[in-house]
């Protein structure tokens, strides 16, 4: 007698296996249906009320015994304690399968380096601090962007969301050009008062002429955006405290179009969220965890720039900046267009997480 052999198993994320864990539990509920119908259906003929009351043709010619009835019903009682018994199992399958998929998606692990105070660390549940994710994006469509948005953080039901793509902020047919559409972070290193700031605001508001990138007023995004306090964070930049500071916290007020709502990120968050390594100083570059390399391989730095960060720099005269490497460092000097001709602007939101229901 050979072997069995088993079927051929195609290559399955963890996310696929997660599905047809789901999808195997709705088919033996789907199959559990139909067995509860069959034993109902066993009583009514029994009974001889089948059909809404009136008895069938094929109904036991003569009437069954109020013992024969009772045990007839013992029948059906045993069959649906089995079935009851089924339901915890499948209930405990569903239960194991959801959380693998809420690890997955969600992330219930934090940077190995703790996040700080303002980060992953202290304890209670998740949903009551911030920690990293990732998995989610938030394409351009349901967006009502011309870019794709991508989770990087959660706190307490909101998400924190990065444009995978700059902003083209400058009209007259330099649409999408890099070396077009650098901005300089200003003549200090204060992100209130920077250029920066203002493109984003300019960019959330929708006041941007010709070319430029606005949020259309009708975009869904904004039925979702929150206010934040991002400018009370901004964070010490490239210093030792840099890594554990500036992180920005949802506030619970849903705003459409005002000032503030879309920010720069800060160096805390891009080292913990949306990176490959982080530089403290003049210290020897660290690795980012593995979420923040993850996150920062979806975003769109083109070769030779990189991303404005709201934080300070490691001099007085520059800001931090996440480069198209993957580097959360200091920036150049920032004072001309011509020291920071490769700075780009990339927004950052707080919404309510439900848009990503829609």
């Amino acid at each position: 007698m050979s072997m069995p052999k088993f079927p051929e198993v195609p290559d399955l994320t963890v996310e696929d296996s997660v599905v047809q864990i789901i999808s195997s539990i709705a088919m033996e509920e789907l199959a559990l249906s139909h067995i509860i119908n069959a034993e109902g259906e066993k009583l009514q003929y029994v009974l001889g009320t089948l059909h809404s009351g009136a008895l069938r043709p094929n109904s036991p010619v003569i009437p069954p015994t109020i013992g024969e009835i009772l045990e007839v019903n013992e029948s059906v009682k045993d069959m649906l304690s089995t079935i009851s018994m089924n339901q915890m199992f499948l209930l405990g399958k569903l239960s194991a399968a959801m959380n693998a998929y809420s690890k997955l998606t969600y992330g219930n692990s934090c940077n190995e380096n703790g996040c700080g105070g303002n980060g992953c660390g202290g304890g209670g549940s998740d949903t009551n601090r911030l920690i990293a994710v990732t998995g989610h994006i938030l394409e351009a469509d349901v967006a009502g962007d011309s870019s794709d948005w991508l989770e990087i953080a959660r706190y307490n039901g909101y998400s924190l969301i990065v444009r995978e793509n700059f902003l083209n902020i400058y009209p007259n047919g330099y649409n999408d050009i890099p070396s077009w559409q650098h901005t300089p972070f200003g003549s200090t290193n204060v992100y209130s008062s920077s250029k920066v700031r203002t493109e984003i605001n300019n960019w959330f508001q929708g006041t941007n002429t010709g070319d430029a990138d606005n949020l259309a007023d009708d975009a869904k995004l904004r039925n979702f955006t929150v206010k934040n306090t991002a400018l009370a964070e901004i964070g010490s930049g490239p210093v030792s405290a840099g890594f554990n500071d500036g992180f920005s916290k949802p506030i619970e007020e849903s705003d459409r179009t005002g000032l503030d709502v879309a920010f720069a990120l800060s160096y805390g968050e891009a080292a913990n969220y949306i990176s490959e390594i982080y530089a403290l100083g003049g210290g020897t570059p660290e690795n980012s965890s593995q979420i923040a390399q993850d996150n920062f391989k979806r975003i769109e730095i083109p070769k030779g720039f990189f991303c404005w960060l709201r934080s300070p720099g490691i001099s007085s005269d520059t800001a931090s900046s996440l480069e198209f490497y993957g580097r959360v460092f200091h920036a150049s000097i920032h004072d001309s267009d011509e020291d920071s001709e490769h700075g780009l602007v990339y927004p950052a939101l707080w919404v309510d997480s439900r848009i990503f229901n829609i």
